[in-house]
């Protein structure tokens, strides 16, 4: 007999993270319907600490963060020890959520063992960056073997889904097999904002501040690069001789956020890693959120997590991304924003000077942003991995 119904295997589930959140309310969601649901995380050891889980989940053995390949066999080795905890629990369906897809293998070998349907929730293609990452040597041939047994996987898999239409559509292109489109979102009933002067008042503000908030990792490279956001700050302020500032939270992974965080102090407010009351707190108080992305195509299919959160907390967007991109297409169509390309400073020091001087702009914004935030409920993400689920349910077939 089946212990539960859904077991969800995630990576990264502490909780001060956006993934921790969205698969928390799948869990509740799909206990509203009646289905029992249970989560594994994993135990990070990172050049900063330990990071654990949320109690709520099961936690396996440390995974070892970081980018250098080398440790990749070691996770996957580690990631074995989920088996056990399969065999006990006994789901009738597992959802393996990627990143980190170095959990995938074992957790298809737990549920082949106890006949449980896969489901296989992408939300970064791994397989694609990692090839991006690696490209010569032995690195590129394990970056492609990599590739070959997860495609073969997703090929196997009871139901693959994805988190935007660009990443669907290229991953069913990729491995020839339909995928569903499950969005991500935010949680409407949780995301509502206190009072603007309340939450400024609270965290030390004058209520003329103009406040660009920020909530994610805080890096000075890669996807998340933020210096670029510190500058033009720093150049509207002493352009206009008006108060602007930057405020943030989130962990901080790079040794560059931190003299960054020195550098300009008179810019820039770090609160650190908060908790879900404190990150609405701190949007609360903001005029507008920012979203620094790259322009590399291969992210063109990223919807951050963030810009739900700022959606929903009704805040209007500057975002550094790509034209192309979803994102961007869905901040221009619905004038939630501005966007900036990647490379274009001046673009992002112009948008942040226009908004701290039109006031208006940011109501008309935020109007439309409300129109808009009806679309971003991670109910209908939910509602959607909830029909895929009975229909798997009812389908007897093991299609492993």
């Amino acid at each position: 007999m089946n212990n539960i119904d859904v077991l969800f295997i995630c990576n990264y589930l502490g909780e001060s993270e956006a993934g921790y959140r969205r698969i928390k309310y799948f869990l509740e969601y799909l206990r509203l319907r009646g289905l029992r649901t249970r989560c594994i995380g994993v135990i990070h050891l990172t050049s900063y600490g330990i990071i654990k889980p949320s109690k709520e989940c099961y936690s396996v053995p440390l995974s070892v963060s970081s980018s250098r390949l080398v440790f990749l066999p070691i996770n996957f080795v580690l990631s074995f020890s989920i088996i056990q905890l399969i065999l006990i629990l006994k789901p009738r369906i597992v959802v393996v959520s990627i990143p980190d897809s170095h959990l995938l293998l074992a957790s298809y070998i737990g549920g082949l063992l106890v006949r449980s349907k896969i489901i296989i929730d992408i939300r970064d293609p791994q397989e694609k960056l990692m090839l991006i990452s690696y490209k010569k040597g032995l690195s590129s041939f394990v970056a492609k073997a990599y590739k070959l047994i997860n495609y073969s996987l997703y090929r196997r898999a009871s139901a693959i889904t994805g988190t935007t239409r660009t990443l669907v559509e290229w991953i069913a292109k990729d491995i020839g097999k339909h995928v569903y489109l499950i969005p991500n979102g935010a949680d409407l009933y949780l995301f509502k904002g206190i009072d603007k002067r309340e939450a400024k008042t609270k965290l030390g503000f004058n209520q003329g501040t103009l406040l660009i908030g920020y909530i994610g990792f805080l890096s000075s490279r890669g996807y998340y690069n933020i210096f670029p956001v510190f500058t033009a700050i720093q150049k509207v302020k002493r352009k206009l001789g008006i108060d602007v500032k930057f405020i943030a939270a989130g962990p901080i992974y790079d040794d560059g956020v931190k003299r960054f965080i020195h550098y300009f102090k008179e810019e820039f407010i770090y609160l650190g890693v908060l908790n879900t009351s404190g990150i609405l707190t701190l949007l609360s108080a903001c005029d507008v959120g920012v979203i620094p992305c790259v322009g590399n195509p291969i992210y063109d299919y990223a919807i951050p997590a963030k810009f739900y959160e700022y959606v929903a907390m009704e805040l209007p967007i500057i975002s550094i991304a790509s034209k192309r991109s979803e994102l961007a297409d869905l901040i221009e169509k619905n004038r939630l924003g501005i966007v900036c390309e990647p490379q274009d400073h001046m673009c992002l020091e112009k948008a942040i000077e226009t908004l701290a001087i039109n006031k208006g702009l940011i109501g008309e914004f935020r109007k439309n942003v409300l129109t808009f935030r009806k679309y971003i409920d991670r109910r209908i993400g939910a509602e959607r991995l909830f029909k895929l689920i009975v229909e798997l349910m009812q389908n007897d077939r093991f299609d492993a």
